[in-house]
């Protein structure tokens, strides 16, 4: 009878953070080191080309600064109608918003360690021309400016898609 090997527990995605701010990484051309990009590790498909996506769960990272953090959403394609609420943690940012989120400061660097963006919108396409929805999110002013596309191409004009986004705040 052989001994069952140990399973190690599964590492925190904080853990993996830290880990991946630290790491460097050799190119396939060769010895060059090119440093991992720190800025955030994403759970779904969104930035992949041809891939659509209207789920985002990641991290945004930040640093112990007094410097701002801006959040800017922008509704798609010509023509399309949103319902957008978005709130920080548990309090509530914005609800039944229509349209475009104008850049707005949810708090600095050091406030937001560890809290939690959501932003639910459902976008209905309303154009003739196409049937393509999209949300783009953009957070300024951590450690990286980061921009997320998220998109999908309804059946039918008319026809409405949800988007759920969740965006925890990290200090590594």
């Amino acid at each position: 009878m052989t001994k069952a090997k140990k399973k190690k527990p599964a590492r925190t995605a904080k853990k993996n953070v830290k880990k991946a701010v630290k790491k460097t990484t050799t190119s396939k051309a060769g010895s060059k080191k090119m440093p991992v990009r720190g800025g955030i590790l994403t759970r779904g498909a969104e930035g992949v080309a041809g891939i659509e996506s209207t789920t985002l769960d990641t991290l945004c990272i930040v640093n112990g600064s007094d410097n701002n953090i801006t959040l800017e959403v922008r509704v798609g394609a010509e023509e399309q109608t949103s319902d957008m609420t978005i709130k920080l943690d548990d309090t509530v940012v914005v609800e039944n918003h229509a349209g475009n989120f104008p850049p707005t400061i949810l708090g600095t660097n050091k406030s937001l360690d560890s809290k939690k963006l959501s932003i639910a919108a459902v976008i209905t396409d309303t154009s003739r021309k196409t049937n393509f929805t999209s949300l783009k999110i953009m957070l300024t002013g951590g450690i990286s400016a980061d921009v997320y596309n998220l998109s999908k191409t309804v059946d039918e004009e008319g026809a409405s898609a949800d988007y759920i986004c969740l965006i925890e705040f990290f200090k590594p």
